[in-house]
């Protein structure tokens, strides 16, 4: 994927995320429910950054491990409300897939449903590094993803199927949605993993797998009844 596309693309979600800021902290209230089960891979006490923070609601759930929090978001009016949310928390403006974060400094990182916004296979392998990068040895990336592979995204990824053979896959790949928000006409972009391909830019020699399953409604499921794919990793060295 060239560089204006993937700029385009990034400018894109930005702006989606403006349009719907109220109404999605709104709806981001309460914590999901998969969070009960990340409590026990969070340090207490442990320098934690949640990457793609959106409006703060996961710094509200990791109060009770006294963790000294870092939120980022590329979105002014996401951390807007994150400020408003939780005016003690520490929230900076800073996109993950240009982010200049201190090397090894972080116990714990949450990318909670924001990888599959990243565009393009090289830059969710930055990503993917930086991450590890930040983390500390021994430390722990929980991650999730949207699984898109739903009877209602299927339109979306029958145009994208389409889009892709019609443009030789030089534009974008066969599983880069556009999906509606609401009633928002606006498209915000996707990236549909399949476990395969997430697990792919996790390589064995720097992380261990310590669990990855599927999720609906907080309950453990296969990956085709699934509504999120969950990844939790520890840096090896």
């Amino acid at each position: 994927m060239r560089k204006k596309l993937i700029n385009q693309i990034k400018e894109k979600v930005k702006t989606s995320y403006s349009a719907i800021a109220h109404e999605f902290d709104a709806t981001r209230k309460a914590p999901w429910q998969e969070f009960n089960h990340f409590l026990a891979y969070t340090k207490h006490g442990g320098n934690t950054l949640d990457l793609g923070c959106g409006n703060g609601r996961l710094y509200e759930f990791l109060k009770q491990k006294k963790v000294n929090y870092l939120g980022v978001d590329h979105n002014s009016h996401l951390l807007e409300k994150a400020k408003e949310n939780f005016p003690e928390a520490r929230f900076q403006l800073e996109d993950m897939m240009d982010a200049n974060l201190p090397e090894g400094a972080f116990d714990n990182i949450f990318c909670i449903a924001a990888f599959h916004h990243v565009p393009d296979k090289k830059m969710r392998k930055k990503v993917a590094n930086d991450i590890y990068r930040t983390l500390k040895t021994d430390g722990i990336l929980i991650l999730t993803v949207w699984n898109l592979f739903q009877f209602k995204y299927l339109k979306a990824i029958l145009r994208a199927i389409g889009s892709c053979v019609l443009h030789l896959g030089l534009k974008t790949a066969w599983n880069d949605l556009w999906i509606k928000w609401g009633n928002y006409p606006m498209k915000r972009y996707y990236h549909a993993f399949l476990p395969k391909e997430l697990l792919s830019y996790f390589a064995s020699d720097k992380w261990k797998i310590e669990e990855f399953y599927f999720t609906r409604k907080g309950n453990r499921v296969s990956f085709l009844r699934s509504f999120n794919l969950v990844l939790i990793a520890r840096k090896l060295q």
